[in-house]
């Protein structure tokens, strides 16, 4: 199965956009689109992700589509202290364990783990919102 990388080329070639105008409308450098796309080791943040999405005119989740079939499975800690947080902040909204699951994902992708809650809650509603059309 290709990588992320291959698959953003793919919709970004199937779309007929170049790699130059992606990248502008992402608002990211040629260089990194580039390498996102080309090296299968690269680890796209989900800022990164989400700006490459809407470029695409995408959701995260439709670009992700089949990637939950090639990364690592990573156990999620449901005592964690950004589910504590994000939970807190829907104020006790029962939270969709496969898009917690999803999340988890991307949170260990990420090299660095981003800790600003308003950020996971936005991709938590923008992930269920995706599910929801």
């Amino acid at each position: 199965m290709a990588h992320l990388g291959a698959k953003i080329r793919a919709l970004r070639t199937n779309k007929k956009i170049t790699l130059p105008t992606l990248a502008e409308r992402a608002g990211i450098s040629k260089g990194l689109l580039s390498k996102i796309e080309t090296d299968e080791t690269s680890n796209p943040s989900v800022s990164t992700l989400y700006k490459i999405a809407e470029g695409l005119e995408l959701t995260i989740a439709e670009i992700l589509g089949t990637e939950q079939l090639t990364v690592k499975r990573v156990a999620p800690d449901e005592h964690a202290d950004w589910r504590k947080k994000l939970a807190a902040a829907f104020k006790g909204k029962e939270l969709d364990p496969d898009i917690l699951g999803a999340m988890q994902l991307l949170r260990n992708r990420k090299a660095t783990k981003a800790d600003d809650i308003e950020h996971w809650k936005f991709l938590y509603t923008s992930i269920e919102k995706s599910f929801k059309d």
